[in-house]
Protein backbone atom coordinates (compact mmCIF):
# COMPACT_ATOMS: atom_id res chain seq x y z
CA UNK A 1 0.00 0.00 0.00
CA UNK A 2 2.91 2.32 0.84
CA UNK A 3 4.52 1.65 -2.56
CA UNK A 4 1.24 2.38 -4.36
CA UNK A 5 0.91 5.66 -2.50
CA UNK A 6 4.46 6.68 -3.45
CA UNK A 7 3.77 5.84 -7.09
CA UNK A 8 0.54 7.85 -7.02
CA UNK A 9 2.27 10.90 -5.52
CA UNK A 10 5.09 10.56 -8.04
CA UNK A 11 2.63 10.37 -10.93
CA UNK A 12 0.80 13.46 -9.67
CA UNK A 13 4.07 15.41 -9.52
CA UNK A 14 4.92 14.38 -13.08
CA UNK A 15 1.47 15.46 -14.25
CA UNK A 16 1.83 18.81 -12.50
CA UNK A 17 5.20 19.57 -14.13
CA UNK A 18 3.88 20.17 -17.67
CA UNK A 19 1.23 22.51 -16.26
CA UNK A 20 3.96 24.61 -14.66
CA UNK A 21 5.85 24.67 -17.93
CA UNK A 22 2.70 25.68 -19.79
CA UNK A 23 2.11 28.49 -17.28
CA UNK A 24 5.67 29.73 -17.79
CA UNK A 25 5.18 29.64 -21.55
CA UNK A 26 1.94 31.58 -21.20
CA UNK A 27 3.82 34.29 -19.29
CA UNK A 28 6.20 34.79 -22.23
CA UNK A 29 3.27 35.02 -24.65
CA UNK A 30 1.33 37.56 -22.60
CA UNK A 31 0.34 40.52 -24.78
CA UNK A 32 2.47 42.25 -27.43
CA UNK A 33 6.05 40.97 -27.49
CA UNK A 34 9.28 42.96 -27.48
CA UNK A 35 10.02 44.24 -30.98
CA UNK A 36 6.35 44.09 -32.00
CA UNK A 37 3.99 47.00 -32.50
CA UNK A 38 1.79 47.88 -29.53
CA UNK A 39 -1.51 47.34 -31.29
CA UNK A 40 -3.93 49.17 -28.99
CA UNK A 41 -4.50 52.95 -29.32
CA UNK A 42 -5.25 53.23 -25.58
CA UNK A 43 -8.23 55.47 -26.22
CA UNK A 44 -9.74 55.98 -22.78
CA UNK A 45 -10.70 58.67 -20.29
CA UNK A 46 -8.07 59.88 -17.87
CA UNK A 47 -8.60 60.85 -14.22
CA UNK A 48 -9.88 64.29 -15.27
CA UNK A 49 -12.43 62.86 -17.70
CA UNK A 50 -10.42 63.80 -20.79
CA UNK A 51 -10.22 61.32 -23.69
CA UNK A 52 -6.61 60.33 -24.28
CA UNK A 53 -4.74 58.11 -26.73
CA UNK A 54 -1.37 56.39 -26.89
CA UNK A 55 -0.07 58.94 -29.38
CA UNK A 56 -1.06 61.87 -27.16
CA UNK A 57 0.61 60.25 -24.14
CA UNK A 58 4.07 59.89 -25.67
CA UNK A 59 7.10 61.52 -24.09
CA UNK A 60 10.22 62.55 -25.96
CA UNK A 61 11.28 58.92 -26.37
CA UNK A 62 8.07 57.07 -25.62
CA UNK A 63 5.94 55.94 -22.73
CA UNK A 64 5.93 53.50 -19.82
CA UNK A 65 2.48 51.88 -19.50
CA UNK A 66 1.59 50.17 -16.22
CA UNK A 67 -1.35 47.77 -16.44
CA UNK A 68 -2.80 47.27 -12.96
CA UNK A 69 -5.98 45.79 -11.57
CA UNK A 70 -7.37 48.64 -9.46
CA UNK A 71 -6.27 51.78 -7.63
CA UNK A 72 -9.23 51.17 -5.32
CA UNK A 73 -9.33 47.60 -4.04
CA UNK A 74 -5.92 46.11 -4.96
CA UNK A 75 -3.24 46.98 -2.35
CA UNK A 76 -0.44 45.62 -4.57
CA UNK A 77 -1.58 47.90 -7.40
CA UNK A 78 -1.84 50.89 -5.13
CA UNK A 79 1.70 50.31 -3.95
CA UNK A 80 2.95 50.06 -7.53
CA UNK A 81 1.10 53.22 -8.58
CA UNK A 82 2.61 55.16 -5.69
CA UNK A 83 6.05 53.75 -6.48
CA UNK A 84 5.66 54.90 -10.11
CA UNK A 85 4.76 58.38 -8.85
CA UNK A 86 7.87 58.50 -6.65
CA UNK A 87 10.02 57.53 -9.65
CA UNK A 88 8.19 59.76 -12.12
CA UNK A 89 11.07 62.18 -12.57
CA UNK A 90 13.46 59.26 -13.21
CA UNK A 91 11.25 58.06 -16.06
CA UNK A 92 10.98 61.56 -17.47
CA UNK A 93 14.75 61.92 -17.42
CA UNK A 94 14.79 58.91 -19.76
CA UNK A 95 12.34 60.69 -22.07
CA UNK A 96 9.37 58.57 -21.00
CA UNK A 97 5.94 59.64 -19.86
CA UNK A 98 4.20 57.36 -17.36
CA UNK A 99 0.66 56.03 -17.80
CA UNK A 100 -1.41 53.57 -15.81
CA UNK A 101 -4.41 51.57 -17.04
CA UNK A 102 -6.85 49.99 -14.58
CA UNK A 103 -10.43 48.74 -14.44
CA UNK A 104 -11.49 51.69 -12.29
CA UNK A 105 -14.07 54.35 -13.11
CA UNK A 106 -12.89 57.92 -13.76
CA UNK A 107 -14.20 59.13 -10.38
CA UNK A 108 -12.16 56.49 -8.55
CA UNK A 109 -8.99 57.47 -10.38
CA UNK A 110 -9.64 61.16 -9.76
CA UNK A 111 -9.99 60.55 -6.03
CA UNK A 112 -6.81 58.46 -5.90
CA UNK A 113 -4.83 60.95 -8.00
CA UNK A 114 -6.00 63.88 -5.88
CA UNK A 115 -5.32 62.18 -2.54
CA UNK A 116 -1.83 61.01 -3.53
CA UNK A 117 -0.90 63.92 -5.83
CA UNK A 118 -0.31 61.62 -8.79
CA UNK A 119 1.65 63.43 -11.50
CA UNK A 120 1.02 61.06 -14.41
CA UNK A 121 -1.97 60.05 -16.53
CA UNK A 122 -4.27 57.35 -15.18
CA UNK A 123 -6.59 55.74 -17.73
CA UNK A 124 -9.98 54.24 -16.86
CA UNK A 125 -10.82 50.93 -18.52
CA UNK A 126 -13.73 49.86 -16.27
CA UNK A 127 -14.86 46.93 -18.42
CA UNK A 128 -11.35 45.71 -19.16
CA UNK A 129 -11.82 46.19 -22.91
CA UNK A 130 -8.19 47.18 -23.46
CA UNK A 131 -6.97 44.15 -21.50
CA UNK A 132 -9.17 41.84 -23.56
CA UNK A 133 -7.99 43.36 -26.84
CA UNK A 134 -4.31 43.04 -25.88
CA UNK A 135 -4.63 39.49 -24.56
CA UNK A 136 -3.45 40.34 -21.06
CA UNK A 137 -6.66 39.59 -19.17
CA UNK A 138 -6.25 37.47 -16.05
CA UNK A 139 -8.10 34.33 -17.16
CA UNK A 140 -8.45 33.01 -13.62
CA UNK A 141 -11.56 35.21 -13.32
CA UNK A 142 -14.45 33.84 -15.44
CA UNK A 143 -17.28 35.78 -17.06
CA UNK A 144 -19.65 37.01 -14.36
CA UNK A 145 -16.94 37.27 -11.69
CA UNK A 146 -16.60 40.71 -10.07
CA UNK A 147 -12.95 40.85 -11.18
CA UNK A 148 -13.57 39.73 -14.77
CA UNK A 149 -11.55 41.85 -17.18
CA UNK A 150 -8.67 42.72 -14.85
CA UNK A 151 -5.21 42.42 -16.41
CA UNK A 152 -2.27 40.32 -15.43
CA UNK A 153 0.08 43.05 -14.13
CA UNK A 154 2.49 44.01 -16.91
CA UNK A 155 4.65 47.03 -17.68
CA UNK A 156 5.45 48.04 -21.25
CA UNK A 157 8.11 50.46 -22.45
CA UNK A 158 6.92 51.68 -25.87
CA UNK A 159 8.85 53.97 -28.21
CA UNK A 160 7.42 56.82 -30.26
CA UNK A 161 6.89 54.48 -33.22
CA UNK A 162 4.67 52.39 -30.92
CA UNK A 163 7.12 49.47 -30.84
CA UNK A 164 7.44 47.53 -27.57
CA UNK A 165 11.05 47.93 -26.44
CA UNK A 166 10.83 46.34 -22.99
CA UNK A 167 8.20 44.26 -21.22
CA UNK A 168 8.13 43.33 -17.54
CA UNK A 169 5.95 40.45 -16.34
CA UNK A 170 5.45 38.93 -12.93
CA UNK A 171 4.11 35.41 -12.19
CA UNK A 172 1.55 36.67 -9.66
CA UNK A 173 -0.43 39.84 -9.00
CA UNK A 174 1.22 40.01 -5.57
CA UNK A 175 4.62 40.92 -7.05
CA UNK A 176 5.55 43.87 -9.29
CA UNK A 177 8.73 44.78 -11.20
CA UNK A 178 11.42 46.57 -9.22
CA UNK A 179 11.49 50.04 -10.78
CA UNK A 180 15.20 50.51 -10.08
CA UNK A 181 15.85 47.48 -12.30
CA UNK A 182 13.34 48.72 -14.87
CA UNK A 183 15.02 52.12 -15.10
CA UNK A 184 18.47 50.53 -15.41
CA UNK A 185 17.24 48.45 -18.34
CA UNK A 186 15.66 51.53 -19.91
CA UNK A 187 18.94 53.42 -19.53
CA UNK A 188 20.95 50.49 -20.95
CA UNK A 189 18.61 50.26 -23.94
CA UNK A 190 18.94 54.00 -24.56
CA UNK A 191 22.75 53.79 -24.39
CA UNK A 192 22.73 50.84 -26.79
CA UNK A 193 20.52 52.70 -29.27
CA UNK A 194 22.70 55.80 -29.07
CA UNK A 195 25.79 53.67 -29.67
CA UNK A 196 24.31 51.93 -32.71
CA UNK A 197 23.16 55.23 -34.22
CA UNK A 198 26.78 56.44 -34.34
CA UNK A 199 27.81 53.62 -36.69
Amino acid sequence: MGTFRKLTVGAMLLLALPLQLIFAADMTQLGPEIGKRFSNPLEAMDQSGKLRSLQSLMGERGVAVFFVRSADWCPFCRGQLLDANRRLQDFREQGLNVVSVSVDEVATLKAFATTHQIGYTMLADPKGAINLALGIRDESYPVGHAAFGVPRPVLYIIDREQIVRLRFLEPTFRTRPDLTRVLKEVQALRAKNQGSSKH
